[in-house]
């Protein structure tokens, strides 16, 4: 029993520097990356004149929160060993309603930004013209409602819950945490991010991706957008197996090393979903000659003014 306790809690160690030092740079990139591409698709001529804009300023608009509310307080758990989140139940109660909702707003906006490439890469120029800024205004507010809707009942459901075993170590103990103890709602919450946020904006870049690519088949132009899909399609990949593995986990028998290994897997995935929300700037930077000449342009600009 000694053996398998102490052999839990090295594992429970793995998990928690895993997501503390693997969360750190996505935290800060993320936060960085996302205030520079609100700037800079707001501000550039280049860029805030076209509708899919619009599209990519919510969802960066969203990563950012994201960050602030769902990765942060986990950091901060990581880091210190106190669970902001057990201590005062309005962050436990924001972190799963802005957390999960403005992710899914990220995601979900980046689909329609993928939705507008298509359309205009089409010959036709009514499709090429069917979005406009305006338009393109009023369906990130239907994204924002729509997707902050669907996560409302985290804000009644969760609360603090004093668990009176410790899943790892298997000690009695008084551990209070932030979760959900109504199971009706809790297996709306599994089914919906599976589903809303993970393979609905899988499916839609996928399919958006490819009729963009055959649209510009014979063109010589790349698309920014198609790559930055890639790495949403591989972290919604990632965090769909996540989701659909745990749906299924209580088929196992539970003991204290498996509950550990899968806070370690647990863990990986959440850093492959956050990576959407962290790395957004840096494949723009990486892929799109045009918008690493913008930013070089705000840079020397900044630089004249000092």
């Amino acid at each position: 029993m000694s053996n398998s306790s102490d052999e839990a809690t090295r594992l429970s160690l793995i998990a928690y520097q895993v997501l503390s030092f693997g969360g750190l740079p996505i935290f800060i990139c993320g936060l960085i990356g996302n205030f520079i591409n609100i700037f800079a698709f707001t501000i550039r001529p280049e860029f805030n004149k076209i509708p899919t804009s619009i599209f990519l300023v919510t969802s960066f608009s969203g990563s950012f929160v994201t960050l602030l509310t769902g990765l942060l307080p986990q950091l901060v758990y990581g880091f210190t060993g106190v669970d902001p989140l057990a201590n005062y139940i309005i962050l436990c109660k924001l972190r799963w309603f802005l957390g999960v909702g403005t992710a899914t707003v990220a995601v979900h906006s980046l689909c329609y930004a993928a939705f507008n490439q298509c359309l205009i890469t089409t010959n036709s120029v009514r499709y090429q013209q069917l979005i406009t800024q305006r338009r393109a205004l009023i369906l990130s507010l239907f994204i924002v409602i729509y997707c902050m809707a669907s996560v409302a009942p985290n804000l009644f459901y969760y609360t603090h819950v004093i668990n009176e075993i410790n899943q790892t170590t298997c000690n009695e103990i008084n551990q209070t945490t932030c979760n959900v103890i109504n199971p009706t709602v809790s297996s709306y919450n599994a089914y919906n991010t599976l589903i809303i946020y993970t393979l609905i904006p899988m499916f839609s870049l996928s399919l958006f991706s490819l009729l963009t690519l055959r649209n510009i088949r014979n063109m010589l132009v790349r698309r920014p957008a198609l790559e930055q899909t890639v790495i949403v399609l591989i972290a919604t990949v990632a965090y769909c197996i996540r989701k659909i593995y745990f749906l299924y986990e209580t088929v196992f028998e539970n003991n204290s090393i498996r509950i550990a290994r899968d806070e370690i897997l647990t863990n990986g995935f959440t850093l492959c979903g956050f990576s959407i929300h962290g790395f957004t700037f840096f494949i723009y930077l990486a892929i799109s000659k045009p918008f690493r000449t913008n930013i070089q342009y705000l840079i020397r600009k900044r630089q004249s003014r000092n």
